[in-house]
């Protein structure tokens, strides 16, 4: 499996229009081959984890590569996405 975890900084005054907009756009991740799930964690010192979880490594660069990437980052590529947040990823396997 592969994950991606997009570390945003945001106050939590900001947490539920920012939840509100990742709800709108995470039913398309579904049209994209080897997506297997999204979720959102929010911390109490203001960040905001993004974890999607892929099949694959290259299932998730067909996402990242998309044009729906793009609009689900303000019109950014995946370049220019990561400058506003840091990204991190990793491989794993769900035990339970």
């Amino acid at each position: 499996m592969f994950i991606a975890v997009n570390e945003i900084k945001a106050p939590a005054s900001q947490h539920q229009r920012m939840s509100d907009a990742f709800e709108r756009h995470a039913p398309g991740l579904k049209q994209f081959p080897g997506f297997l799930s999204f979720e959102l964690w929010f911390s109490e010192n203001d960040t905001v984890l993004a974890v999607s979880r892929w099949e694959t490594k290259e299932a998730f660069e067909g996402y990242a590569n998309s044009e729906m990437f793009k609009s689900h980052h303000g019109g950014t590529s995946r370049e220019q996405a990561g400058s506003a947040s840091q990204v991190f990823y990793y491989t794993g396997k769900k035990l339970l």
